[in-house]
């Protein structure tokens, strides 16, 4: 399929169907083609700008091809990640986040990788925590049904599209892949709270994401304090685009801290420290509920406003700031602390 199709995208910039966008993406998993001609479809697709229906169809194949987690539980399951590549580095947000909102009820299938843009990622952080990050999907169905939370490692169940990633490392470039990855979840995820790197695309992901049997999501891209483009998640030091999901309807909007009963914070309180060590120690200050400084303040305040979502996403809650005072009452009250004990417990069962 990809040589019929890469003359029209480059000569024509014609667009591919979803069914055609997936069967280029079976081309690419096959290893039947060789890297200068997967290169340039990645390319010209990128040139030509990724269409809804095209990254919808290569995102239904990369599902497709990962190692199936055949699990419901019978309400939302919510995926939290993000696609990296932001131009302002926090520290381990969607961590800590998922650690309270899985607390206060929320089902999480966290899928995800190494760092991409941060300095200390997701797999990173959960794994020094002690938490089991190369689970099997039944380990990922226990995990969930006892504490509410799994880690999905993308290179354990993404295994057929190892062969492009040295690929993807000698482009150099962003391709479509790294919008793929965040929204790939083997898991049958229904709700969704993704930040992506650039604000152009946060409706088009939305759509992409309600075509893949999302039902409730934020897609988000975060501002700073200038109103510039600026991170992969929730801002609380600017306005963050949203695409609201919500069984089929897109909505589109801007939203502050102030929507969820919070100030604006100073960009130095939450950017990213230099060592992993100080990841943890973020993290461990949040769930222990310290408060002491501005930044600990301005980093307590971003994440509730992560867990908020989560937690309003699956219907928890029904609203951002009634999101807010439950996490922070299950920060107060110890039941987090407890929570990431519990998901220490049950990953490595």
């Amino acid at each position: 399929m990809i040589s019929d199709v890469l003359d029209n995208i480059i000569d024509k910039r014609q667009n591919l169907t979803d069914e055609e966008a997936y069967e280029c993406m079976d081309d690419i998993i096959s290893g039947d083609y060789p890297d200068v001609v997967i290169a340039s479809f990645l390319i010209a697709l990128r040139m030509k700008g990724e269409t809804i229906d095209e990254i919808t169809g290569l995102t239904r194949s990369m599902k497709d091809h990962a190692i199936p987690i055949d699990y419901d539980p019978g309400e939302y399951l919510i995926e939290t990640c993000g696609t990296g590549g932001d131009v302002f580095k926090t520290f381990n947000v969607s961590t800590a986040s998922s650690i309270i909102a899985s607390a206060g009820g929320a089902k999480i299938s966290k899928h995800g990788n190494r760092s991409v843009s941060s300095k200390f990622g997701g797999a990173d952080a959960l794994e020094a925590l002690g938490i089991n990050i190369e689970l099997t999907p039944e380990q990922v169905a226990n995990s969930i049904d006892k504490c509410n939370f799994a880690f999905i490692f993308a290179p354990i169940y993404h295994q057929a599209t190892k062969n492009v990633m040295m690929l993807r490392k000698q482009l150099k470039t962003r391709t479509v892949f790294n919008l793929l990855g965040p929204i790939s979840c083997p898991s049958k995820v229904t709700a969704r709270l993704t930040g992506i790197y650039d604000p152009d695309l946060v409706e088009t992901i939305a759509k992409v994401a309600s075509n893949l049997g999302v039902e409730r999501g934020m897609i988000v891209h975060g501002f700073d304090q200038d109103g510039n483009p600026a991170m992969d998640e929730i801002s609380n030091i600017g306005k963050t685009k949203v695409a609201f999901i919500n069984h089929g309807n897109i909505e589109v909007k801007y939203i502050t801290p102030e929507d969820f009963g919070l100030e604006f914070c100073n960009p130095e309180d939450i950017m990213a420290p230099d060592s992993p060590e100080e990841h943890l120690e973020i993290i461990y200050k949040i769930l222990d509920n310290v408060t002491e400084t501005s930044k600990d303040k301005a980093r307590m305040d971003l994440c509730l406003m992560n867990s908020a979502s989560i937690l309003y996403l699956t219907e928890k809650v029904d609203s951002l700031k009634e999101g807010v005072k439950l996490s922070r009452k299950l920060i107060e009250d110890g039941t987090a602390k407890k929570q990431l004990e519990k998901i220490i417990k049950y990953s490595n069962e």
